[in-house]
């Protein structure tokens, strides 16, 4: 699977556009006041929401395959955070067009 930013594949020709698709994870940090001064603490929740958008970029790759496509275009990230029951989430959304190449 073929997955880029960009509105085309280089060197390829988008023979059908097959329809969007998404991938979706969400994750949830602890909001304990000195999560946010520590640095350890910080590096770690870092770490953690990175994995959380790799597990949203399985989801769209496998969703893409299920649609038997041959790349996603114009993929993108719209990560947001909202908090919820003393816990921070991170919602990781990524989105593009699953299209079949030449």
């Amino acid at each position: 699977m073929i997955l880029v930013t960009t509105d085309h594949v280089p060197g390829r020709e988008i023979a059908e556009v097959i329809g969007v698709v998404k991938g979706y994870s969400m994750y949830g940090f602890a909001t304990i006041l000195s999560s946010f001064t520590d640095p350890m603490r910080i590096a770690s929740m870092i770490e953690e929401a990175r994995e959380n958008e790799e597990i949203a970029l399985a989801e769209l790759e496998t969703r893409a395959e299920d649609m038997e496509a041959d790349a996603v275009v114009g993929l993108r990230f719209a990560p947001s955070f909202y908090e919820n029951e003393n816990a921070l989430k991170h919602v990781a959304v990524c989105y593009g067009t699953a299209v079949k190449l030449v």
